[in-house]
């Protein structure tokens, strides 16, 4: 059902109801109808608006629950991220002003080097469970499609 892919994108995207209310600008109170099930399906619209915020996000797997969840096989967090929420550049930014600040200082270069390593890490762990969310969503649909059970 829609409402679920809708709740597994959130939970994807890291994000909570009210955050992905606002990426969208609409009315946290809509989300959590969705996700609850208190309303039987979103909106056009705010398939619409999904789809253009989550622009890498795959419109067959939201509105039927065909193909891969991303029209990339691996995208990074920072490619499906909307737009006003950058970990990484905040970060890159902070590092910037320790140097200025401090700019003979090693361990602002090494623990730069850290975090970056950290966050690269971060980003290629999400995508690998991602795509392994995604295997054994299909594996579940043929074993359910093999047995004959409704979901």
């Amino acid at each position: 059902m829609i409402n679920d892919r809708i709740h597994k994108l959130i939970r994807v995207l890291d994000m909570n109801p009210t955050s992905f209310s606002d990426s969208l600008s609409v009315s946290v109170t809509v989300i959590f109808n969705i996700i609850k099930g208190r309303r039987s399906k979103p909106s056009f619209d705010l398939i619409l608006k999904i789809l253009q915020a989550y622009d890498k996000l795959n419109a067959e797997w939201l509105i039927k629950g065909e193909g891969s969840m991303w029209n990339d096989d691996i995208v990074t967090s920072q490619e499906i991220a909307p737009t006003h929420v950058n970990l990484q550049a905040r970060i890159r930014e902070l590092f910037v002003r320790m140097r200025l600040a401090q700019p003979e200082s090693h361990e602002v270069l090494e623990l730069e080097e850290l975090v970056t390593f950290l966050m690269d890490e971060s980003i290629e762990q999400k995508n690998k469970l991602i795509l392994l969310n995604e295997r054994q969503e299909g594996m579940l649909d043929v074993l359910r499609e093999k047995l004959k059970l409704k979901v």
